[in-house]
């Protein structure tokens, strides 16, 4: 069931993700700049994981223990590392070097910075 957690984890918060996405670019981007967009998508995103987390490792019965908290977490980073490397490749043609373009930008270290809170949000919320 852990696997499975991880997995409807990984829907969730990526959908909430493809939903403000486009919201981000068109309208926080203009004014705000990259930065300062991702730096305000991540407010709404981190408390949809603070509020899903716990919620859906109940849903699925994975145990309030590190291990199977961290193998939710983990199976869901997984999915989004994978989603995102498709997307870039199939949407705007990027290979893997996008990962290393993105540390080089401050809302690249903000963007994996949700990564970590992601992968980690089972276990910190139980």
């Amino acid at each position: 069931m852990t696997v499975a957690a991880g997995c409807f984890w990984f829907a969730a918060v990526f959908a909430l993700g493809f939903l403000l996405g486009p919201i981000r670019m068109l309208v926080l981007e203009p004014r705000l700049g990259p930065a300062g967009a991702v730096a305000v998508e991540a407010v709404p995103m981190l408390a949809a994981m603070a509020v899903l987390a716990p919620r859906i490792a109940r849903l699925f019965e994975v145990p309030a223990e590190p291990r199977p908290r961290l193998v939710m977490g983990m199976t869901g980073l997984g999915l989004t590392v994978a989603a995102e490397t498709a997307l870039a490749a199939l949407l705007r043609g990027r290979g893997l070097g996008f990962w290393a373009e993105r540390v080089e930008t401050p809302e690249g270290w903000i963007y994996l910075g949700l990564l970590a809170a992601f992968a980690l949000m089972p276990l910190l919320r139980r």
